[in-house]
């Protein structure tokens, strides 16, 4: 497993005081505006110090595609459904089951009211997400569940809900729908289903609680010849049950909606039979050497490129103290899927032995702390030890994303943590977005897992490199 090894060596001598090192408060950088491609004499750095500055070629990076062990989707700000046979990744299947919010938390109308119709609608807008081939007409299935969802726990992508096997109604989708404005695609749904809801809301009629009680939720399926995953922002999947009293010519419309304060989630199955990725599971990662030099990253799939430093206490064979002064990790891109560009942003996390992101449980905010990369200021305060992480984005230039790595090296070479690995995380924010603040009480609410695995956009890493270590250290005798 060990594959892209980068290799460069300089030896500086300068002329100033010894730098000390600060595990707590971070490190003062002594190199200013450094090119991770470029050679240390093209930097252009006057000579300021009386100690050694070296640029090494002892670090291994050792690249891996590798499955994470759960892909969480609960009430995510993005729920995905569909199908695309995608040639790089596998054939994907997206199913969406939620439960419905009663517009207005109860329904009860008076008098004589007579049905309508049920309709199904579904939104776009600038949010929504499509990804694959969106040349055909799609179809959507709305079936009701017949298994309680619990509200109280968080479900994973390969989980899946019972659902009637008759379908409520069907929807046909044009992709090309999506555009700058709003637009609302419906379909009509079971009467069957219309009149027993509005039936119900006669007399006492019923609250949100007395309506999960007889409708548990829907599942949304798509066709088995579909070409392409829509992502649909929760507020835009709906049923709209139409009614009108007697004697008026006007309907009246009442909403059931799906939303993340109900439960919510994506199952996502993958098939990755015909690609390099076939022998990918969860407790067998794959070199960067059994995939012809690729790695792979896919977010809503779990799928992901591990990187280890296992050559790290090398440095410490210097004499004296070492401290990193400058760290820069860059991936390389060698491609993306048919289906869609590459992610725009993303983030590094630290990962155990068996592939699992690790994490803090806060008790203050009830929040999981995901042990991301975190920019290099107020990095190992106590309290906020994991609440800014580095977001970057890709580099269309040069084709690399390009991370940080000082703090976390220099963290893991003196013993403050474990050398952990990192592995590429999905993100929809920018870097201090990953803070979201409750609609409810304004708490901060840190690392939410809305803003992860709602996308399928994936990534080719390889080429020439597929990933490359740049350090500049100094040590004191």
């Amino acid at each position: 497993m060990l594959t892209n090894i980068t290799t460069f060596t300089r030896n500086w001598r300068a002329n100033q005081n010894p730098v000390r090192l600060s595990i707590l408060a971070g490190l003062v950088s002594l190199v200013v505006g450094l090119v991770a491609c470029e050679e240390p004499k093209d930097i252009g750095l006057p000579p300021v110090t009386a100690i050694g500055v070296l640029y090494t070629d002892t670090l291994t990076v050792q690249t891996s595609t590798v499955q994470l062990d759960s892909v969480v989707t609960s009430r995510n700000e993005r729920q995905l459904v569909g199908q695309y046979n995608d040639p790089v990744f596998g054939k994907v299947t997206a199913k969406t089951f939620g439960q419905l919010q009663v517009q207005g938390g109860t329904f009860k109308t008076e008098g004589e009211v007579i049905y309508d119709s049920l309709r199904a609608g579904v939104g776009y807008d600038l949010s929504s997400y499509l990804y694959g081939d969106t040349t055909k007409v799609q179809e959507l299935f709305f079936h009701r569940l017949t298994e309680d969802m619990d509200s109280t726990r968080q479900y994973v992508s390969s989980e899946s809900i019972a659902y009637t096997a008759q379908p409520l109604g069907k929807m046909d989708v044009k992709p090309t729908a999506v555009g700058t404005a709003s637009v609302i695609k419906t379909a009509r749904l079971s009467d069957a289903l219309g009149r027993e809801l509005l039936e119900k809301s006669k007399g006492a009629g019923f609250t949100q609680a007395d309506f999960q009680q007889f409708f548990k939720g829907i599942a949304l399926v798509p066709g088995a010849n579909n070409t392409t995953v829509f992502g649909f922002s929760p507020q835009y999947v709906q049923l709209q049950l139409f009614y009108h009293k007697s004697g008026d010519t006007v309907s009246t419309g009442k909403v059931f909606y799906t939303t993340t304060a109900r439960q919510l989630f994506s199952q996502i199955k993958v098939d990755r039979s015909a690609t390099k990725l076939a022998g990918l599971s969860v407790t067998k990662p794959l070199p960067s050497s059994a995939t012809d030099g690729e790695v792979f990253f896919q977010s809503a799939t779990g799928l992901t490129t591990k990187v280890q430093f296992p050559t790290l206490e090398n440095l410490k064979k210097e004499t004296g103290r070492v401290a990193i002064n400058r760290a820069e990790l860059q991936f390389f891109v060698k491609g993306s899927s048919p289906g869609g560009p590459v992610p725009s942003l993303l983030t590094l996390a630290q990962t155990d032995n068996n592939n699992r992101i690790l994490r803090t449980n806060e008790a203050s905010t009830g929040s999981q702390l995901f042990h991301l990369l975190q920019v290099r200021e107020r990095t190992f305060q106590t309290v906020a030890r994991w609440y800014y992480p580095q977001v970057k984005a890709y580099n269309s230039r040069l084709k690399n994303y390009a991370f940080d790595v000082t703090t976390h090296l220099q963290a893991s070479l003196v013993g403050f943590q474990p050398n952990n690995a990192l592995v590429l995380m999905p993100t929809s924010a920018g870097e201090g977005q990953l803070v979201a603040q409750s609609n409810t009480t304004g708490a901060l609410v840190y690392q939410v897992q809305p803003f992860i695995y709602n996308q399928l956009n994936g990534a080719i890493l390889g080429g020439p490199l597929t990933a490359k270590l740049v350090v500049f250290y100094t040590y004191t005798p």
